[in-house]
């Protein structure tokens, strides 16, 4: 008795809904008011008739069985638990009659008492209902009697009703669906839930964790800590359950209510998950019968929410994203290794026209075994073969050696690589995964043509966010590997994505707010057509940009710069030149004083150099393309009288602080003056 007591002690509808559904909860309720069931016993199994079926009530109480021919959690079933907690709640409350009546009630057995209503009164001259502990209806007449007529009306329409129930059920739950989606839109056109969230996070964790310590049983929530993270990280898969840290970022929570059960609601996925004790009996929307991603989901989120977990246990794990054929990638660094030897003993001189074929090839193969990093290095050093053959004046013997000397040990690297961990984090990814970031609020800074290693070209627009500081970009990539060299960095206008009425040329000078914006973990925006643009300005109308909105990325002391840019940020000789920051990031240079620009006819390079206030020098270098003629025009008028505001790249070579500019900000076009620094 007092185990039944404990174990129903944190018993309630919403537990009842969940093991079964809201219709046949409401459908046992109707028929307890008809009084037709009986406790006959206590033990560790309870026994009780409903209606003239038998009922096997245990613990778990969904493993509860039924003699009906329902193959789930029946109307029987809930009547029967609930006419037991009824049961020991009444005779938990015989403890504070008179000590002789309570005797009495302790030598009965289960099926004989005084008649003991719903009320608790043995008095009632007409009970509504009577809980048969005594085996009599309503007028004395045994329950025998009727028994069965009523397990005939009974048996024969349970399953039937019950199924009829569960679809009056589904109606409901997508009605709440339909309401909680647009609850949630309604959220976001006000702002709230979104962006808002995100500072409030600590203060709703907070108020959650009173809920549950009033609300939710102690076994769950033991439950939902003790669950294994590696099998939610199965069950999601790395590169879900890495997003669920940039919702966390983003101020994107699902809805978490607590009561016996914990109900979690994702507006957005437009499914609701209810966890309950054990979690093997969670129950959600989607109605697979499995421990599905939705409720894999929702118990992170009730982790995070207890403070169970740390945000940095939410990152994906390296080498879980992309599955390699180890005996494949092993073939591929063989071949790899056996031809960069063949180049170094061939020589220079004696290397053959056709070698960019081969390296080509070998940039295919690379990306066969879903190495992606290794195809561009070999079209790089394609490249530079190609210089060196074409007898281009940008041509290094120095660069082209040190290519050589990083690939080898890479694939070197690679070949001692015993899993797929080893080989992921040497191979890198094709594709980044995005992740929700929630509503930004951009500045466009500036536009960028590329051509990069893996034979593609295309453009980067850079972008501030208002609030953080941080730099985002957007890049529209075209491939050109297979292209004629005439044809490729030829211009071309571009639509903006996110529905914004604009080219990416006037996009780099617009400010917009994205609803639903979604980027990877280097701030790569995705043109998801789920992300929403508007434009709220533009440098083209007079709206400039000050050095009070770019934050910590303008400089004046190139003492600073260099301690901030660089000394924080030192790659290892073998990852330099990867062209993979982890964030592009852009500084703006206010230099005091310049050196006229010259062009170095041998190197086919423009050097300018520039210095702060104290004499302090960075560099900038650009190597002469036909994409760079024009900045290259640019740069050589310069005159410290009329010195701008760069905006570049830095880095170290040779012992020199140099900056690869990106754009220049003329007098006027930066608001320096009057902003504080």
């Amino acid at each position: 008795m007092d185990n039944w007591k404990t174990l129903l002690a944190d018993l309630d509808d919403d537990y009842l809904i969940g093991i079964a559904n809201k219709g046949i909860v409401k459908r046992a309720y109707k028929d307890k008011e008809e009084g037709k069931y009986q406790v006959l016993s206590t033990g560790e199994s309870a026994e009780v008739s409903v209606g003239g079926e038998r009922v096997s009530i245990r613990f778990p109480l969904g493993e509860s069985r039924c003699s009906c021919p329902s193959r789930t959690v029946c109307r029987h079933v809930v009547l029967g638990i609930l006419a037991l907690r009824e049961y020991v709640e009444a005779e938990a409350g015989k403890t504070a009659e008179d000590p002789e009546e309570r005797r009495a009630g302790t030598d009965a057995e289960p099926g004989e008492g005084s008649g003991i209503s719903r009320e608790g009164t043995a008095e009632n001259k007409k009970p509504q209902a009577v809980c048969l502990w005594e085996g009599q209806v309503d007028g004395g007449q045994p329950e025998q009697a009727e028994g069965r007529h009523s397990e005939q009306a009974d048996g024969g329409h349970s399953e039937q009703e019950d199924r009829q129930s569960e679809q009056e059920d589904r109606q409901s739950e997508q009605a709440e669906d339909r309401q909680s989606k647009q609850e949630s839109g309604q959220e976001k056109q006000t702002g709230v839930g979104q962006k808002g969230q995100g500072k409030e996070i600590a203060e709703s964790v907070a108020t959650q964790s009173v809920k549950t310590e009033n609300r939710t049983p102690r076994k769950l929530l033991e439950e939902i800590a003790a669950y294994p993270l590696t099998s939610i990280r199965r069950i999601l898969g790395s590169r879900r359950f890495g997003s669920i840290a940039g919702q966390i970022k983003a101020g994107q929570r699902p809805r978490i209510e607590h009561s016996g059960i914990i109900t979690v609601s994702f507006p957005e996925q437009g499914h609701t998950v209810k966890l309950l004790s054990p979690l093997e009996y969670a129950a959600c929307t989607c109605h697979k019968k499995d421990f599905c991603i939705h409720k894999a989901e929702a118990v992170l989120w009730c982790k995070w929410e207890a403070g169970v977990l740390k945000p940095g246990e939410l990152g994906p794990e390296t080498g879980e994203k992309t599955e390699y054929d180890i005996a494949q990638v092993k073939e591929a660094a063989g071949q790899m290794k056996a031809f960069l030897e063949e180049l170094l003993d061939t020589g220079l001189a004696r290397v053959s026209p056709d070698v960019t074929d081969y390296l080509e090839r070998l940039a295919v193969i690379s990306h066969n075994a879903r190495l992606a990093r290794f195809e561009g290095y070999w079209r790089a050093l394609r490249d530079s073969y190609g210089n060196y053959l074409g007898r281009k004046a940008s041509f290094r013997v120095r660069g082209l050696m040190e290519q050589i000397s990083r690939l080898y040990k890479r694939v070197e690297l690679l070949l001692e690589a015993e899993d797929g961990l080893q080989i992921a984090e040497l191979a890198g990814e094709f594709r980044a995964e995005y992740v929700p970031a929630g509503d930004l609020d951009l500045i466009g800074i500036a536009i960028e043509h590329f051509e990069n290693q893996a034979g593609y070209e295309g453009e980067t627009v850079y972008f501030l966010e208002e609030n953080t500081k941080e730099w985002y970009t957007y890049t529209y990539a075209r491939p050109v590997f297979y292209e004629k060299a005439r044809r490729r960095g030829k211009p071309e206008k571009t639509q903006a994505p996110w529905g914004v009425p604009v080219t990416l040329e006037e996009l780099a000078q617009a400010r917009l707010h994205l609803s639903g914006a979604k980027c990877d973990g280097r701030g790569r925006l995705s043109s998801s057509q789920e992300t929403k643009g508007e434009l709220t300005g533009s440098r083209k109308n007079g709206d400039r940009l000050g050095i009070g909105e770019v934050g910590g990325w303008y400089y004046k002391d190139f003492a600073a710069l260099y301690a901030e840019q660089i000394g924080k940020k030192r790659k290892s000789w073998l990852r330099e030149q990867e062209g993979e920051a982890e964030r592009a990031e852009l500084v703006f240079l206010r230099p005091q004083s310049c050196k006229k620009a010259f062009f170095s006819e041998t190197e086919q390079k423009l050097f300018m150099s520039l210095f702060d206030g104290a004499g302090r020098e960075v560099v900038i270098e650009v190597t002469y393309s036909k994409r760079e003629s024009w900045g290259i025009r640019y740069l050589e008028r310069v005159t410290e009288e009329k010195l701008p505001c760069f905006l570049g790249r830095i880095y170290m070579r040779n012992g020199r602080l140099r900056m690869y500019p990106v754009a220049a900000f003329e007098k006027g076009e930066l608001l320096e003056d009057g902003w504080p620094e």
